[in-house]
């Protein structure tokens, strides 16, 4: 059990006393299993969906558009660096709660509990249920739009799926992650040959697209505020450029496995996406891509009109892929929270009969099905990007205050200064800029949330006030769930030059 919540294992060394006895999550994903969880996740359902929003947000300018899509690869991959160092210096999993824990204490790695629990993790992966069960339901309802109740069933449908194999084991779940990574790829590639072979040919849409990229009259139109929601569009398509770090301590080698998975994923996923929307806009029009439901059903469509109902699948297979990776990874959170007694001690227990972090994922599963029924994909998409990159940008920031809190721990993987530094202020810029231009209620539930935060924190978590009848409760569901406290030791943060 830890010695203190308040510390964290940075780089810590193994235990040398009977290791191979301990109950503890096991280390089962090496280098190709890690691209697989990285690029499985990100490539899901925001590339099939939010070149529509991207655009939208660029008043409808190719040239802009492409940049955007450019941008938001760029920024994700230099906020996934920065997870790079602190992922091979603080070995813990949990990711951003186990980082601002260190970086910035108890309170705020508190915070960021409750808004992951509450908005972030759910509001990503109820959107992409929903997109799920919009693309495998509409070849059902030829000429019409699927209802709202096949929607809805369909993606409940596949949470539950994925609940129950990620339940049952890490490995059966990382198999379905690089079987459905190997599809989506498959389906992107597709788009990107018919794209680029129409081009090719001189399809006269595509040739006048690039013609008129930056068209002075439509550029006029564009404002800050449609930016900032353009790249809320678009970085929601590369979300989940930090789902390894959320079980780091089931990574193989971590020290080298990390990086090397993140910047393969990362440089792969960017030239594919960019790839994907040169395709669609070498057959689609501008206006066609914005009044489309399912852009990449419309793009096929035109393209190869009597196998356009492949598409739909091709889509359906990538966003299953993604949300598995989601719940592969989103459960470790609570786990490592409830481990620092952030959460109620049941969530850092471990299925004794599948080595899982059993009753964290079951709470994710309830979450996500939760924000699903009334589940609106724009609103969604907005509240957890907006609470999501105010902790990416404070991660961003705690990789220069260790390095200036703890200059001496090992660093496995060191990331350019300059890079957390850009990463803070674009963070600040997504923040700040469709706060202003364009308030939504959305953002209201997340400062609100993260203001009352402490309130909680203070009793539960400093205080240690425990609710009548809790202990009781654990033990009952720690009998019918069959699972047990992992065996953790919370190793004291050391400098380089102590033994």
């Amino acid at each position: 059990m830890p010695k203190s919540w308040e510390t964290s294992s940075i780089a810590s060394s193994p235990s040398k006393s009977g290791k191979e006895d301990r109950f503890e999550l096991k280390k089962q994903i090496g280098l190709w299993g890690g691209v697989a969880v990285i690029a499985g996740s990100v490539v899901g359902s925001g590339i099939f969906v939010s070149p529509v929003g991207v655009l939208a947000g660029t008043n409808g300018s190719v040239g802009v558009s492409l940049i955007l899509w450019i941008a938001c690869g760029l920024f994700s991959a230099l906020a996934a660096l920065c997870y790079a160092e602190l992922g091979t210096t603080i070995r813990e999993s949990g990711a951003e709660f186990a980082y601002l824990n260190v970086g910035y204490g108890g309170p705020f790695a508190f915070m960021y509990t409750l808004c992951f629990l509450i908005i972030i993790s759910p509001a990503s992966d109820a959107a992409k249920a929903i997109v799920f069960g919009t693309y495998l339901s509409t070849p059902f309802y030829p000429g019409c739009d699927p209802p709202d109740s096949a929607i809805k069933f369909a993606a409940a449908a596949s949470v539950l799926f994925l609940g129950l194999v990620n339940y049952v084991s890490v490995k059966s779940a990382t198999k379905v992650q690089i079987v459905f990574t190997v599809a989506k790829f498959i389906g992107m590639l597709t788009i990107v040959i018919a794209g680029f072979t129409r081009l090719g040919m001189g399809d006269p849409v595509g040739i006048t697209n690039f013609q008129n990229a930056f068209d002075p009259d439509v550029l006029a139109g564009i404002t800050a505020g449609q930016v900032g929601l353009a790249f809320y569009q678009g970085l929601f398509s590369y979300n989940g450029w930090n789902k390894l770090n959320y079980i780091t301590e089931e990574v193989k080698d971590v020290g080298k496995t990390l990086p090397r998975s993140i910047i393969i994923s990362m440089i792969v996923v960017t030239l594919f996406y960019i790839m994907v929307n040169i395709a669609y806009l070498s057959v689609l029009t501008p206006a066609d891509m914005l009044s489309s439901k399912a852009v990449a059903v419309t793009f096929a469509s035109r393209v190869f009109p009597s196998f356009a109902w492949t598409m739909p699948v091709l889509v359906s297979l990538s966003v299953f892929g993604s949300l598995n990776g989601s719940l592969l990874t989103g459960g470790r959170v609570l786990f490592a929270a409830s481990r620092r007694e952030h959460l109620p001690q049941l969530f850092s227990m471990v299925s004794v009969a599948h080595t899982t972090p059993a009753p964290a994922i079951i709470v994710q599963v309830a979450m996500i099905l939760i924000l699903i029924l009334p589940g609106d994909f724009d609103t969604l998409i907005s509240i957890m990007s907006f609470v999501a990159w105010i902790f990416y940008g404070l991660c961003a920031a705690a990789v220069l205050i260790l390095r200036r809190k703890y200059p001496n721990i090992p660093r496995p993987y060191r990331v350019p200064i300059a890079i957390p530094v850009l990463v803070v202020l674009f963070a600040i810029f997504l923040v700040l800029v469709p706060l202003v231009t364009d308030p939504q209620l959305a953002y209201v539930y997340g400062i609100a949330l993260m203001v009352l935060s402490p309130a909680v924190y203070y009793p539960m978590v400093h205080r240690k006030f425990r609710i009548p009848g809790m202990d009781a409760f654990t033990a009952f569901m720690q009998q019918g769930l069959e699972v047990s406290p992992t065996d953790w030791e919370d190793d004291v943060i050391r400098e380089e030059h102590e033994d």
